[in-house]
């Protein structure tokens, strides 16, 4: 398909010669995500002659057997691959393995790299890419610098992976562990989310477009809601979500960041870390009484499709892990002032979406029962922006039908998953949509008393059937605050 609106020849490829070490190489994200996304970016050429993908884990492998794991990967996340770009592609791939607290594994590491990367006038960018529990991120960093892998380079990259840590006690800790040995600018911070195409174009339609801007404000606007629902449960990955939960997994980096694009003060790109920040800071949960009355928890139970969470493998019986988060917010930037915003995510839920949707005041809703107009912005599913409008049906009295304005929001031009679209400004340096250690700190610092609080043995957590839209509880607390959800 042709590009529109776009140079063939400025398309984002990688700038430097690189090395890329994925430690957690035999886990679950390298799989589902980094293998496929190294795929695309080979498929669509955008890796310089010389580069090198090293796995890094414990599993007992050599380099054929981690292609071929690789491979099965691969051809398992990704329909119609192409055999031959993939075989070339597997002529770079390697493996080293090794115990992440073992420094004798890191050194022999460094001297595979020496040896892939031979001598060289341009200098090769190595980039250590954190795949594993945040509890090794600083074993890792440790062994990095002792083998010699970062010291004296001037193109090094961390890419660290969310969560960072559990609470904000542990993400300080991870911080001080990671720039005790990196330079801060060289540590760049995932989430995911800030790659998606749809989720950055929240910025550019608001800074492109005056008329979104002006009428998405308390003005004009009751309450904005963010949705992530999902249809699957665990996919094998008890291990990871037992400790985390819904509200750390989703809340503490996804949605949150949702929420400070949309809130922001807009400027230029450069600017947009301290811009995101700030918008953070400005998040605040409403005073109450109780903080049950600004957040709900829900786990799936047991459907005619769906296993129960507590029969997952790897779940404990008893276990209290909600897998569905409800939760209001508001924020201190002045074009959002007294605006609730409500935030919901959760697994096993009727349809996999992840949509905003902006619900307007109706002062005729007493003389004429119509909905209220909406905008909404759907970033995962069938992509796109709805505006719901009313318009009047023949006759001499007035009566309505809705009347619907939609355009998919397909993504045009230079398209690339998020992770492989991240991959790339990592080894090209550009750090905008990478977090900082204090957006992600500020995150933690609002995330910390809920958590503390739906980890008490008393606090309620509804039951949901599989496949439903989730906890009835949910619907019936959104009433009493005055709205429904969309």
């Amino acid at each position: 398909m042709p590009l529109a609106n776009a140079d063939q020849g400025n398309l984002l490829k990688a700038k430097n010669d690189f090395s890329l070490v994925i430690f957690g190489a035999s886990g679950h994200l390298a799989q589902l995500k980094i293998f496929p996304a190294l795929y695309f970016l080979a498929l669509k050429k955008r890796f310089p002659e010389s580069f090198a993908i090293v796995g890094f884990a414990r599993s007992d492998m050599d380099d054929a057997s981690f292609r071929d794991h690789f491979t099965s990967a691969v051809r398992r996340h990704v329909e119609a691959v192409n055999e031959g770009v993939l075989q070339d592609l597997l002529t770079h791939v390697h493996y080293q393995r090794g115990q992440y607290d073992d420094e004798s594994s890191y050194k022999t590491l460094a001297e595979k790299l020496d040896r892939l990367e031979g001598a060289k006038e341009k200098e090769t960018v190595r980039l250590a890419y954190f795949s594993v529990p945040p509890t090794s991120f600083g074993m890792v960093a440790r062994n990095l610098c002792k083998a010699g892998i970062h010291s004296g380079r001037t193109g090094f990259r961390a890419i660290v992976e969310k969560p960072l840590g559990a609470n904000y006690k542990s993400a300080k800790e991870i911080q001080s562990e990671l720039i005790r040995c990196f330079a801060e600018e060289e540590i760049y911070l995932l989430d995911h989310y800030l790659g998606k195409e749809a989720a950055r174009n929240i910025y550019y339609l608001r800074l492109i477009n005056p008329i979104v801007e002006r009428i998405l404000k308390y003005t004009l606007v009751t309450n904005v809601q963010i949705t992530a629902s999902e249809t699957g449960g665990l996919e094998g990955r008890a291990g990871y979500f037992e400790q985390v939960g819904t509200l750390r997994d989703m809340f503490q980096s996804h949605m949150l960041s949702l929420m400070a694009l949309l809130t922001m003060q807009l400027g230029p790109r450069d600017q947009l870390p301290r811009a995101r920040l700030d918008a953070l800071k400005n998040i605040y949960m409403p005073p109450a009484a109780d903080i049950s009355e600004i957040i709900l928890q829900g786990q799936y139970e047991r459907s005619s499709d769906h296993p129960a969470y507590t029969d997952e493998e790897g779940v404990a019986s008893d276990s209290r892990t909600p897998t569905y988060s409800a939760l209001k917010l508001m924020t201190r930037v002045p074009r959002w002032q007294g605006t609730p915003f409500y935030l919901r995510s959760g697994k096993r839920l009727k349809a996999k979406e992840t949509k905003i949707a902006f619900e307007f005041q109706n002062p005729y809703a007493t003389a004429y029962s119509t909905a209220p107009n909406r905008v909404e912005i759907i970033l995962q599913g069938e992509a796109g922006m709805r505006i719901h409008l009313q318009t009047k049906m023949g006759g001499s009295e007035p009566a309505f039908r809705p009347l619907l304005l939609e355009d998919p929001l397909v993504c045009v031009g230079d398209c690339l998953d998020e992770h492989g679209l991240l991959l790339l400004e990592a080894v090209n340096g550009k750090r905008d949509w990478f977090l900082s250690f204090e957006e992600a700190l500020t995150a933690w610092k609002l995330i910390d008393p809920l958590q503390s609080y739906i980890e008490k043995p008393e606090t309620p957590l509804a039951p949901y059937k599989g496949g439903t839209e989730g906890p009835k509880e949910v619907e019936e607390w959104i009433k009493k605050e005055g709205y429904e959800w969309i």
